[in-house]
């Protein structure tokens, strides 16, 4: 059975609304058998403790990016514990194997429209994502295909469509998680 590690990129999970459904539906699917860390609560004064993260990463077989898409891109949040934990000797490098053969899974929530990322420039991913299959492939990661939903801004009067999209996102991830738990 395959061990699940969810890193919640999210700045401020408790005032999500798409990102927190989703995870509280993985959350009470799955309780302890899937590892959810909320970088949010981890990083303090500005540093993760690079140890512990990398301990959470070689103890999983898959690894899933949970986050909300900001300017095009994961948050700063999840970019500097991307930057700091796939350090050279852990990640890549002549001794850094420690990722090779994890599957990687990016799982996002977008404010705008699906058509605003999709016809920025024609890829598999939206394009903003594409270097994160180069660093799969840099690390020896296997990038599944990504889970994006979109138009999750949420504005005062649309929480409750929020939530929805939210919910939806929630299942198509379980759907996804239990084929991977399998093996």
């Amino acid at each position: 059975m395959s061990k699940i590690l969810i890193v919640s990129g999210h700045p401020n999970l408790p005032e999500s609304t798409a990102n927190k459904t989703a995870l509280e539906a993985v959350k009470a699917r799955f309780g302890d058998a899937v590892t959810v860390r909320e970088l949010d609560k981890t990083r303090v004064n500005g540093k993760f403790d690079i140890a512990a993260e990398q301990k959470a990463l070689v103890e999983h077989d898959v690894l899933v990016l949970q986050f909300p898409v900001f300017w095009y891109s994961v948050p700063s949040l999840l970019k500097q514990w991307i930057d700091d934990v796939f350090e050279y000797g852990f990640a890549y490098g002549t001794d850094g194997t420690a990722l090779q053969g994890k599957k990687f899974l990016l799982s996002a929530t977008a404010g705008a429209a699906e058509d605003i990322y999709q016809n920025m420039l024609p890829s598999e991913l939206p394009p903003a994502f594409a270097d994160y299959a180069n660093t799969a492939a840099f690390t020896g990661m296997q990038l599944l295909e990504p889970l994006f939903s979109y138009g999750t801004t949420s504005d005062p009067g649309n929480t409750e469509a929020v939530h929805a999209i939210g919910v939806e996102h929630g299942k198509k991830l379980i759907a996804v998680l239990e084929t991977l738990q399998q093996g």
